[in-house]
């Protein structure tokens, strides 16, 4: 499960990592998508670790030639209410966040930031819920 902005574009899926105007940057991981015309990211020289850093291909397109553009968001209902959701790199468990002070309070998650507050918990505690929202091209 992933979040963000997405563009269907001859017939395979890519990350969309910048809408500008009548243009659309797509990033692929997968390095044969050199052979349709996109080109590896180059990371800034002050980058640390830039070797560490994953390769990715990028390739700008015209709007009109996209198939469809959406946005995926994931959601999670916890004891009958709704928080938003983050996911860990492992998967194994799941970050709930609220804004909400009195809801947070009632649910035993912890303040994180001056107006934001979390909990970590298993999967099976919780019912996620996929939103998806499609642009118009």
């Amino acid at each position: 499960m992933e979040k963000g902005t997405f563009a269907k574009y001859t017939n395979k899926t890519f990350k969309v990592s910048n809408i500008n105007g009548d243009c659309i940057r797509l990033v692929s991981d997968d390095q044969d998508d050199l052979e349709n015309g996109f080109r590896e990211k180059i990371y800034p020289s002050p980058f640390k670790e830039s070797a560490n850093l994953p390769r990715l291909y990028i390739k700008e397109v015209k709007k009109a030639d996209i198939d469809e553009i959406y946005e995926v968001d994931y959601k999670a209902k916890y004891k009958g209410n709704i928080f938003n959701l983050s996911f860990n790199k492992t998967g194994s468990q799941l970050r709930l966040g609220t804004i909400n002070a009195d809801l947070a309070k009632q649910n035993g998650f912890d303040r994180t930031d001056k107006y934001y507050y979390e909990k970590i918990v298993n999967q099976d505690e919780i019912e996620v819920l996929e939103f998806i929202k499609k642009y118009n091209i």
